[in-house]
């Protein structure tokens, strides 16, 4: 018997907002059931790139396009992953709410639409007929409330900005609540892999004010380290602290599902050790640069376990995303290079702002053999930082 296949998408979510455990009663008690990706990297600071590289199983899609999120094409090299899951028996369906106001139609699917409704109420009793049916089915939900641009009846209800947007929350917890309390009711719980994700974070101007944008900037780990797990009948929950990218998912809910594997090139498997880093961008390959009034700077990233290095223009940035997760000291400004070319870290500042020298919180963690193993990082990093950005000016 087919496994029916539940996406939530969790929008603007990062681990520095789903920390405020309170907000999220209902995805947290799935969360707990579930395989928890703590080293999940989205590829994209933008809901539609990000989108597009999970249902692709790949981040190249869309690299041709010039501008974000207008007159958007798709260069498919494997089909979406709804249109294969329809292709092998199930009823598949994308739903969301409020109404998007960009057209995410193309990105989607060769053939079929994504609903979008003007309430909750009607996207939950649309899905109820699907799910009532005896047949496999594969959703797509996404609750655009979390998304400072839109709103519903829940997030209007709050008395001022910061209400509003924590309410924003918790109506997308609820949704997920919802769906769950569904699932029970039609006893179909029991057989149903639910796939969550965050889509990507906000950064709210603390790196600059961007024109306004608090997402879409350059890929910060508040931004792309978001919250991702996969409940499944019949797998123990876990936490899983292995590197994972959006680009995984495709691949390994065709393989919980039991779905032959399209001829797309990655074939990691996000249950497994298998990927040693992350790639995340927030601009088009073909998009320029601070172009025609706009203020985003167009910038790529590579994660592993303790490094985030990121390219913007033309200048390397590096930080210890685990102990700096805002991003806000650039490693590289510490890291030197002796005369005779052994690396070094500089704290001469850190040395002129206090009597007797750095305070020993810095000198024990900034130890002796610190310095080699940034620089060691830092050029493995760049290496396959530059490669991957490389093959994506190819994309035109």
């Amino acid at each position: 018997m087919k496994k029916n296949i539940i996406f939530l998408h969790l929008e603007s979510l990062n681990h520095t907002i789903f920390n405020n455990r309170q907000w999220f009663p209902f995805t947290n008690k799935i969360y707990n059931q579930s395989l928890r990706f703590n080293n999940f990297i989205s590829t994209a600071t933008s809901s539609l790139m990000a989108l597009s590289d999970l249902l692709h199983g790949d981040d190249n899609t869309l690299e041709h396009n010039t501008h974000l999120e207008e007159n958007i094409s798709i260069h498919r090299h494997c089909p979406a992953l709804f249109d294969t899951l329809k292709q092998h028996g199930y009823t598949t369906a994308g739903m969301g709410y409020p109404k998007n106001w960009a057209n995410v139609d193309a990105i989607w699917s060769e053939t079929d639409t994504f609903n979008w409704y003007d309430t909750s109420k009607i996207m939950l009793a649309e899905m109820q007929q699907v799910v009532s049916r005896p047949e496999p089915f594969a959703l797509y939900l996404w609750n655009l409330s979390s998304h400072l641009c839109y709103y519903d009846d829940i997030k209007k209800g709050g008395a001022n900005s910061l209400e509003r947007w924590q309410r924003g929350y918790q109506s997308m917890d609820f949704m997920v609540g919802q769906t769950i309390k569904m699932l029970l009711e039609s006893q179909k719980l029991d057989n149903t892999i639910i796939v969550a994700f965050g889509d990507h974070g906000d950064d709210f101007w603390g790196h600059d004010f961007y024109g306004g944008y608090a997402h879409g900037i350059e890929p910060y780990t508040s931004l792309v380290h978001t919250p991702a797990f996969i409940f499944c009948p019949g797998m123990k929950s876990a936490d899983l602290n292995h590197m994972v990218s959006m680009v995984d998912i495709y691949n390994t809910v065709l393989t919980l599902a039991n779905v032959p594997s399209t001829s797309c090139d990655n074939k990691f498997f996000a249950l497994t050790p298998q990927r040693k880093v992350c790639f995340s961008r927030n601009l088009f390959a073909q998009q320029k640069s601070q172009h025609q009034g706009s203020p985003l700077k167009k910038g790529y990233a590579i994660t592993n376990e303790y490094f985030h290095l990121m390219k913007v223009d033309s200048k390397f940035k590096m930080f210890l995303w685990k102990t700096d997760p805002a991003n806000q000291l650039d490693i590289l400004t510490l890291l030197k290079d002796s005369k005779s070319g052994t690396p070094y870290l500089d704290l001469k500042k850190v040395d002129r702002q206090r009597m007797g020298g750095a305070h020993p919180h810095i000198t024990h963690f900034f130890s002796a053999d610190m310095a080699q193993v940034l620089a060691d990082n830092f050029h493995h990093l760049q290496q396959q930082l530059d490669s991957w950005i490389d093959s994506k000016k190819s994309h035109k």
